[in-house]
Formats: C-alpha cells, structure tokens, sequence
C-alpha cells in the first residue's frame, strides 16, 4: 500500500508553484478569474484536476495570475490540493 499526504495551500498573489505530486487540483474560491501557465482561465467556483498515471510525478511548475479586470470588489483566492507520497 502506497502512502500520500494531501498538502493544501492557500495563495492570494499572483506567483508560481511546484506540483513535485501524483494529483494536483485547482480550485479558484475567490471572485476573480485565475490564468494558469498563460493558457488555461479558472473561474470563480471553479476547478482544475490534473492526475497522474501509478508511478509518475508531475515536476511541472505552474505559474497562475488573478484577473482583476473588471471587478469591483476583487478577492483574489486560489486553493491548491497537491497529493504527495511519502
């Protein structure tokens, strides 16, 4: 049996993290929209899951921008859950 952790951080400025995980998800709890690695927009409520396959990592390092364009009251909140063995 294979044992992981889940990490969860919490981000509110634009900058950049290492997945160094199996799974990573996304999850946008503000009011802004998030642009991740400057192709993919995560809507307010909404979500991005991306698993891997049994004995891989993902070493890739997203970088993520809140949209504030056009929000009054901007509350910029991005939740990342990271599974990683140990």
């Amino acid at each position: 049996m294979q044992q992981y952790k889940i990490d969860v951080l919490l981000y509110v400025t634009d900058g950049s993290v290492k997945s160094d995980c199996a799974d990573i998800t996304f999850y946008n709890q503000g009011n802004t929209k998030i642009l991740l690695n400057s192709s993919v927009t995560i809507n307010a409520g909404q979500s991005l899951s991306l698993s891997a396959n049994s004995n891989e990592i993902d070493r890739t390092i997203y970088n993520y921008y809140f949209i504030t364009a056009g929000v009054t009251t901007p509350t910029n909140k991005l939740v990342i859950f990271r599974k990683i063995y140990v």
